[in-house]
Formats: structure tokens, sequence, C-alpha cells
């Protein structure tokens, strides 16, 4: 059976993750430009949120990101917690506020206890059917746009 990262490699769908950079905040805002403003600077600033560890998980189909953040609104308290981010930048996977760990290390723990059980190829399978979906619906409208066009150009030509 193919990897998974060879299954996703073409010009349709955006690049595979790369481990560029020893920074990991710069390392996410690279790899996650364009596809999420998770890891945007205002958003970690708004969030009081720090990325402490950041690298792509198989074989670069998948971005994983553990941030430290805040828990309350005078940012007394902090956590951590994992994030995976599909190929589109839609978050997979992300426990809530109330679900966060103590350290990085049991962040790393939790995810990668659910990520035994997460069906990477069933996530993609359905991701890119409702893309497929997605672009079929813009497709009609356009299509529409460009019959009432062409339709009104006839009449005032």
């Amino acid at each position: 059976m193919k990897l998974l990262s060879e299954l996703l490699t073409s010009e349709a769908l955006p690049k595979l993750y790369k481990n560029e950079w020893s920074m990991p905040k710069v390392n996410a805002q690279e790899n996650l430009e364009g596809r999420t403003h998770y890891v945007e600077p205002s958003t970690l600033r708004f969030f009081n949120s720090r990325i402490v560890s950041a690298l792509p998980v198989s074989n670069g189909a998948f971005y994983k990101v553990v941030e430290s953040l805040s828990l309350d609104h005078n940012n007394t308290k902090r956590g951590f917690r994992a994030v995976l981010f599909d190929i589109f930048g839609t978050v997979v996977y992300r426990p809530d506020l109330d679900q966060c760990f103590t350290s990085t290390e049991k962040a790393n723990k939790g995810f990668f206890w659910w990520f035994e059980t997460f069906n990477e190829y069933e996530h993609y399978q359905q991701a890119i059917d409702g893309k497929l979906k997605k672009l079929e619906n813009e497709e009609g409208k356009l299509s529409e746009i460009l019959q009432t066009l062409c339709t009104t150009e006839e009449v005032t030509a």
C-alpha cells in the first residue's frame, strides 16, 4: 500500500509539511502560512499562546504543534495541548481548554494516545470529498453567472 504522503503529493493539493527551522514558532508559521491563522503573531498574542514544539507527522501529511496557552483571561494559569492540522490547515485534533495538560510531554503523550486510533486515510477521504463537493457547487454558481453575463451581453449588443 502506498504511503499516505505519496498519495497526497499532487499539484492539485497543498504541499506536504516539512521541518525546515529549528525554532518551533518559525517552523510552524512557515509551514502553516496561507493555510490557517492559528500561529500568526496576532493570534498567538491574542490568546497568550506560545508554540513550544512543531513538526510534520506522517511524512508531512499532517502538522503538529504543541502550544502553551493561557487557561484564563488573567493569564494566571497555563496549560499545554497538541494541535494537529491536515494539509488544508484544518484542525484535526485539539483538546478543549479544560482538557489541557500540565507539560509538553503530557500533551504529546495524550496526542499520541489519540493518534493511535486515528484513521488518516478516512480523514483525507472525507476532506477531499468535501473539497470536491465545494468545488462542484462553486462551478455551478460560476456557470450560472457566466450564462447570465453572456445573455446580458447579447441583449445589450
